[in-house]
Order: C-alpha cells, then sequence, then structure tokens
C-alpha cells in the first residue's frame, strides 16, 4: 500500500478503489485495532456538512471488503459500534 500515491496492490495486482473507499481504507489502517464509530467515520472523512446516514459507511465497508478479497477480515464489524481494521504487526 503506498499512502502517497493512492495505490494498493494485493497479491502483486493493483486493486481499483473509489476515492471514499481510498480514504476509508487508509484512515481505518491508521487508525488500526481502534474501534471507530459510524458517526465518527463520517464526520472524519466525508466531513460535517455530509447530509447522507450512516448507512453510507456500511455500503462502502461492503464495497471495500469485496475488493480486498483475501483480506477482507481485518475489516471488522463491532455490531452497535461502528469498524475497526484489526491487524497485528508480527514483526514486532
Amino acid at each position: 500500500m503506498n499512502f502517497a500515491a493512492r495505490t494498493i496492490y494485493i497479491d502483486g495486482k493493483r486493486v481499483n478503489l473509489t476515492p471514499k473507499e481510498y480514504d476509508l481504507l487508509f484512515y481505518l489502517i491508521q487508525n488500526r485495532n481502534i474501534a471507530l464509530s459510524r458517526d465518527k467515520l463520517l464526520s472524519d472523512i466525508w466531513g460535517y456538512d455530509f447530509f447522507g446516514d450512516d448507512r453510507t459507511i456500511d455500503t462502502h465497508i461492503k464495497n471495500l471488503r469485496n475488493n480486498l478479497g483475501p483480506y477482507r477480515d481485518f475489516i471488522v464489524t463491532l455490531r452497535g459500534v461502528g469498524y475497526k481494521f484489526e491487524y497485528e504487526d508480527k514483526e514486532k
């Protein structure tokens, strides 16, 4: 994953994400292992002036998981809360 170039490769193949899917994935990764509410995701990624509902997050998460293929399980649903990117660095 290259944050500056906004590119992601899975098993050597480039994955095309929408701009919001990139924003959402990068935000989740930057805040890995932290529970993030849907409201927090909406305000930090879409902005305070967004007038949609929190189902927007669910739809983008679903699409993002589909694009991540075998790595989809890194995005964990926290019932009644939101989501988190769950990843333990094996090199630590």
